[in-house]
């Protein structure tokens, strides 16, 4: 999220100035070698000796009057791992953390409303923000500056500066710091403040204006630079064709960018997922991170536009993604060891993520083929040129490690080119990816084996959908439901992440609650299975655990001060877990007195945040569009 009122002269203007522009042994710290977090794990022979996330780091830091480093990032992020190596494995860096600060390690999947309100922090002083996230927190809880990935000489400018500041002006960099935060806290609740009738009755025009703005018409998705798929906002799209609000540019549009994300490099053509993002805007170069929130959304978005523009092709892209979930994201009993109880069926979840670097720290390893491998891969093919010109691996290589396969010749074109039948092709090139993929077996991914709560909820929704085109989906989407059902049984006992001990898996955050309550709804819509009352309970719970004076928190017990409540939270990569609560509530209001009688006192005027972002809100204007 971005703030446009945010104004110079202020005093997060003033932190602004902290920020540090980038373009983007002995085990020294034994007690994460037991964490439930892999990015956690991962650190645990670095010389910085961190510490995991716990609100009494407050009070340890006030005693020591030395701010905490909060540094937060994820497993399969490949700038996290470059930062590790270039900075956090640095004696030089290592000593200026441990003299000066309490180094803090966070996995946002695990701290994720943590994560998100230094995020928006970040946003607000820097302009932008991303991970690995470094931000200097003061005793009070307040953040102060921050940096995102910085190559190892710069990130050391950053940290002598701020401890130069600090050592000459402690007490006035701490207020400037709580002033920051009340600010920020401030501006957010601006950004809340009613629209009136008029403004508000304008929102679907300003939202068609910003998406047209912003979208490619010739690559696809939005931006001109570094490309995210953005699910939320496609499905938003795909939503307002449905119900006949999009405007004329729209069908063109998700065609180019469906045809574009599924084939220019951006989804692995030979395993069937999706990487995060692309660094070029012709989705060519990914980062090859794999997340399984990710999975589900673009299966359920590719589902759901084959059936309405009667695209096949696009509908048997969504499954082969589901079906790589199935595959290559399942978890077995050797991945999480003693510590995780199976569900039904020793049904044991879907890891989180695939980490972009493989087993020997090469970005995009375990994807890329180097000449010599390519040519072993496919020495007992009787057309190796023919598979290469179909998954695009001839000429010059983008990479340096190798080819990237992507959608190349088609099968008219190759039949034509190799005086072959059209049915002869598709053997042959069947033939030569299933050898490609053999070959690709051998070679190490790591991968991150969370089993992530509202996750899960996303995949059920898109299992519930696919289940309506192929049964193979059913048994895998009773899995999940079985698993969710379990682990929801007790509304008040929800998990972040399924499989472990309740004092290990976490206090599920609010995204929790609405994913898991969507996906329970859209399996029962689907499938008549009766769940429907575990999901009004869910939703039930959501009212009373998150929801105070200012709209919904985050998570029941915010982990710094100025973490304010918001009546309608933002969905970027994500759904925005206010507007699936709302939508859902709206629907069962005569199944539940607790939900009617919550939703009749909400404030369902769309603020001034809403205007500001609306792609952000993009679900929740048209919402308010269908109840006018």
């Amino acid at each position: 999220m971005r703030y446009p009122f945010i104004r110079s002269g202020s005093v997060l203007a003033t932190l602004s100035a902290l920020c540090l522009a980038v373009a983007v042994p002995v085990q020294a710290n034994p007690e994460m070698a037991d964490s439930i977090s892999p990015y956690l794990r991962l650190h645990v022979d670095d010389p910085v000796k961190w510490r995991a996330w716990d609100p009494a780091l407050l009070d340890k830091a006030r005693e020591e009057q030395r701010p905490l480093l909060i540094s937060s990032g994820y497993y399969s992020c490949y700038y996290c791992h470059v930062m590790q190596d270039e900075s956090f494995k640095d004696e030089g860096i290592a000593e200026r953390l441990n003299e000066h600060f309490i180094p803090v390690k966070v996995d946002r999947e695990v701290n994720g409303a943590l994560d998100t309100y230094l995020l928006e922090f970040q946003r607000a002083t820097a302009g932008s923000a991303g991970w690995p996230l470094n931000v200097v927190v003061t005793p009070d809880g307040h953040a102060l500056t921050g940096v995102v990935y910085a190559p190892r000489d710069d990130f050391a400018e950053f940290l002598d500066g701020i401890t130069e500041r600090l050592e000459a002006d402690y007490d006035a960099l701490v207020d400037l710091a709580r002033r920051g935060s009340d600010e920020l806290s401030e501006r957010l609740r601006k950004g809340e403040e009613p629209l009136s009738d008029s403004r508000a009755a304008r929102l679907p025009q300003v939202l068609w204006t910003a998406m047209e703005r912003e979208a490619d018409d010739l690559q696809g998705g939005f931006g001109s630079s570094t490309k995210f798929p953005h699910s939320p906002w496609l499905r938003a799209l795909l939503e307002a064709e449905y119900i006949g609000e999009a405007p004329g540019w729209v069908p063109e549009f998700l065609d180019i960018t469906l045809e574009e994300m599924g084939g220019s490099g951006l989804r692995d053509v030979l395993g069937g997922g999706f990487f995060r993002y692309s660094d070029t805007p012709d989705w060519g170069e990914p980062h090859f991170e794999v997340m399984l929130e990710d999975q589900a959304q673009l299966a359920w978005v590719y589902l759901k536009a084959g059936e309405r523009f009667d695209r096949q092709d696009w509908i048997e892209l969504g499954l082969e993604n589901l079906d790589f979930v199935k595959r290559d994201m399942a978890l077995r009993e050797d991945d999480l060891g003693d510590q995780a109880e199976p569900g039904p069926d020793g049904f044991r979840g879907f890891a989180a993520s695939l980490s972009a670097v493989d087993d020997q720290g090469r970005e995009g390893g375990a994807y890329l083929w180097p000449e010599e491998d390519l040519e072993s891969a496919l020495a007992d093919h009787e057309n190796p040129e023919l598979v290469r010109a179909y998954f695009g691996m001839e000429g010059a290589t983008v990479f340096d490690l190798g080819y990237l396969p992507r959608s190349g010749e088609t099968v008219a074109q190759l039949a034509e080119r190799f005086e072959l039948d059209e049915e002869a092709v598709q053997e042959k090139v069947y033939s030569g990816r299933e050898a490609l993929i053999v070959a690709r077996e051998e070679r190490g991914l790591p991968r991150d084996e969370k089993v992530l709560t509202g996750a899960h909820g996303l995949l059920l929704s898109a299992l519930a959908l696919a289940a309506d085109h192929d049964e193979r989906f059913e048994k895998a989407g009773e899995a999940v439901r079985s698993w969710l059902l379990e682990v929801a049984g007790s509304p008040d006992e929800l998990p972040t992440l399924m499989g472990l001990p309740s004092e290990d898996a976490g206090e599920a955050t609010l995204n929790d609650y609405a994913y898991v309550a969507q996906g329970l709804r859209d399996w029962d819509s689907a499938r008549d299975s009766g769940d429907r009352g575990a999901a009004i309970a869910l939703l039930e719970t959501a009212w009373e655990r998150f929801l105070d004076d200012d709209g919904f928190r985050s998570e029941p017990e915010p982990p710094l001060p100025g973490m304010i409540s918001q009546r309608f939270h933002p969905a970027v990569h994500r759904p925005s877990p206010t507007t699936l609560i709302l939508r859902m509530t709206e629907e069962w209001l005569e199944e539940s007195e607790t939900l009617k009688t919550a939703f009749e006192e909400y404030d369902l005027r769309p603020g001034r945040g809403v205007e500001g972002q609306p792609k952000h809100h993009a679900r929740l204007i048209l919402w308010f569009q269908e109840r006018d």
